[in-house]
């Protein structure tokens, strides 16, 4: 696809699904959803899910609706702040033994155009890789996913995005501008080939960058980009998201076959771990 053709359609984000734990580490995603929300003339709805299995229902069921019951009431504090935002907010307590899967199930439920879900902190190896339920949720929700460290409110500076040319990376694309265009934020736009001197692959990721460009620069965005030589991929992504004081960082969930596969897999799961702000990902809507 040429640089003049147009990108891919996205989707909305006017039904936000919060997946949140009720914690410190769960605050600053309440407090992101609530903003885009009232940014986008949404709503949302929060959901929290108590850990059960029918062995653990069969014999302490008053516990589990002691649990359920103190989620409500903590859900109840959640819905209150983001309500007060004048955010209609709906409210949900799941039972269920995996959180990804009830998060997804949400999703579909409710029709969610994004999930946001919260980070917790890492230190060492371990912040180099999301958690498992984190990861699933990236990889199998039916529509975007926003991964919130603690700590983290609403983007304010560069609005950076990771491209490939795949189509979920032109789906990127389109919510990026979207978003820089909403608030008024420039856009850094970067493709990592692993050599340049691979003039195939350099051919496909400048013609992903310029198409990219062209389409922000008609929304009338102020975008900036770069075809940059690095390897692993996600170092170099992650160093130029840091460079450029980035606040959110955009991608797509599936890269390109054949290509670095910036957004497949691990590689996806040790960016969100890597940068320091939200990274919100693209798969589908």
């Amino acid at each position: 696809m040429s640089a003049g053709q147009q990108l891919l359609p996205t989707g909305r984000f006017g039904n936000i699904l919060l997946a949140t734990e009720c914690s410190e580490f769960s605050q600053s995603a309440e407090d992101l959803a609530a903003s885009l929300a009232v940014q986008f003339g949404g709503r949302v709805t929060a959901m929290y899910m108590v850990a059960s299995n029918p062995e653990y229902e069969s014999v302490a069921f008053h516990l589990l609706q002691e649990k359920e019951t103190e989620a409500m009431q903590m859900l109840g504090v959640v819905k209150e702040r983001i309500s007060q935002q004048g955010v209609p907010c709906d409210i949900q307590v799941r039972r269920g033994t995996y959180p990804h899967a009830e998060i997804i199930e949400a999703a579909v439920e409710v029709g969610a155009d994004l999930v946001v879900m919260g980070r917790r902190g890492r230190r060492g190896l371990a912040r180099l890789m999301v958690g498992d339920a984190t990861a699933r949720v990236v990889a199998k929700s039916p529509c975007k996913v926003l991964v919130v460290p603690r700590g983290r409110a609403l983007w304010s500076k560069t609005i950076f995005l990771a491209t490939d040319g795949s189509r979920y990376s032109d789906r990127a694309a389109v919510t990026a501008t979207i978003l820089a265009k909403k608030a008024d934020l420039p856009l850094r736009v970067v493709s990592v080939v692993e050599s340049k001197a691979n003039t195939g692959r350099f051919a496909i990721a400048k013609d992903a960058l310029d198409r990219v460009i062209a389409h922000a620069q008609g929304e009338g965005v102020r975008v900036s980009g770069d075809v940059l030589e690095g390897h692993p991929v996600v170092d170099a992504l992650a160093l130029e998201a840091a460079n450029c004081q980035a606040d959110l960082v955009v991608g797509g969930s599936h890269g390109r076959t054949g290509m670095e596969r910036v957004f497949l897999g691990s590689v996806m799961e040790r960016l969100i771990g890597r940068v320091a702000c939200p990274v919100l990902a693209i798969k589908g809507g």
